[in-house]
């Protein structure tokens, strides 16, 4: 499983998973979900955008089990 992360006031927040790395620079997201991850291994650090905040570029990093 692939996990999607951002930080938000300090704390490390998953806002999106999947069974494949389909995460890559400049996709859209919502930052609302809040899902359970496993930190096992940092697959790649990335730049996403928020879908409740058009124009913002955030940065994120995307763990594997």
């Amino acid at each position: 499983m692939y996990y999607l992360t951002i930080k938000n006031l300090g704390t490390e927040k998953c806002i999106d998973k999947n069974v494949e790395d389909i995460y890559n620079d400049d996709q859209y997201f919502s930052f609302l979900p809040d899902f359970f991850f496993v930190k096992t291994r940092v697959v790649k650090l990335i730049k996403i955008k928020c879908i409740e905040m058009p124009g913002s570029v955030f940065d994120a990093t995307v763990y594997s089990e």
